[in-house]
């Protein structure tokens, strides 16, 4: 078993992936690692360069897809520790609040809620954590992350922690350009004061049209394409008669054909057949590329798709 001398955190060796992500697939990594805090990032980064081990970082496991074969490496999951949550200015109205990388958007809720601050409803119902919301530049109902971000907090194995201010940051749909080696740490968000009963009715409107809408509930990855300028992808697929279509254990939903759900048994290989087949299809009845939103971590061979 993997020790990392004054390392406060979990260490899991040879574990499943498929229980670290929402799609529920994947094989065995080597270690899946959650620190606690900085420092326990720091001694597991050490020991990963003094190693010459390979590494990724992952929050709650959303919008991931893992390969079927596993990974030969550390997958370091940021999702129990780096929970800060406070009030850093206020100036009558506007508020900057920062949350650590690991908090869950239902955490980020509840602490504003709690505080009476407004401006992220519209979050509520995506199943990540503030480490990936800023990350890929999450968004909904018109609005997204981006919007409300100050500055973000991030740590390099070469470079240590640092503050990146807003205006430095590359920020554009559904994508925080940022080198592969900084981690991110936390962020500060501009939101403002509001009442807790308009709050709760912005957050149950939400969450109402994401159940008429959406398969909760179902294992998936969230949208799995970004939408492209012609239009929402799902109502794209859904045009060409691919809602409902099932390769292996992979299914694209009935309800949301941006989703692809994980019906029981599907593979790595199911999900990318599938998707593979989507992009080629929409392009040869539409003529529009679509590009994929879901992250595949660990995973290099390509996967062809016959056009049905």
């Amino acid at each position: 078993m993997l020790q990392v001398k004054g390392f406060d955190g979990q260490i899991l060796e040879n574990e499943p992936l498929s229980y670290h992500c929402t799609w529920k697939i994947g094989g065995n990594a080597k270690y899946v690692v959650t620190p606690q805090n900085e420092r326990d990032l720091r001694l597991i980064m050490e020991w990963t360069r003094e190693n010459s081990v390979p590494w990724y970082v992952i929050g709650n496991g959303s919008n991931i897809l893992f390969p079927d074969d596993g990974i030969d490496g550390v997958v370091i999951k940021m999702n129990r520790g780096f929970k800060d949550k406070c009030m850093v200015a206020y100036d009558g109205t506007e508020v900057i609040t920062y949350f650590g990388a690991g908090n869950r958007v239902s955490e980020v809720l509840s602490y504003l809620f709690k505080m009476e601050l407004e401006g992220l409803e519209f979050l509520i119902g995506i199943p990540g954590c503030v480490g990936g919301l800023l990350k890929m530049n999450a968004g909904a109902f018109g609005n997204e992350i981006g919007n409300f971000v100050e500055w973000i907090n991030i740590y390099s194995p070469h470079s240590g922690a640092r503050t990146l201010q807003k205006k430095y940051l590359k920020l554009s749909y559904r994508k925080l350009e940022l080198s592969e080696d900084f981690i991110i740490l936390g962020g500060a968000f501009r939101v403002r004061k509001g009442n807790r009963s308009s709050i709760k009715e912005r957050m149950k409107e939400y969450q109402k049209i994401r159940r008429e809408k959406q398969p909760i509930g179902q294992a998936s990855c969230g949208s799995v394409f970004r939408n492209p300028e012609e239009g929402p992808a799902g109502k794209i697929i859904e045009e060409v008669g691919l809602k409902g279509f099932q390769v292996g254990g992979a299914r694209i939903s009935d309800k949301h054909a941006n989703f692809i759900i994980n019906t029981g048994n599907a593979t790595a290989k199911d999900v990318l057949t599938l998707i593979e087949l989507i992009k080629q299809k929409v392009w040869l009845k539409k003529g529009i590329t679509l590009e994929e939103e879901v992250v595949k971590i660990g995973i290099k061979k390509t996967v062809r798709a016959r056009v049905i």
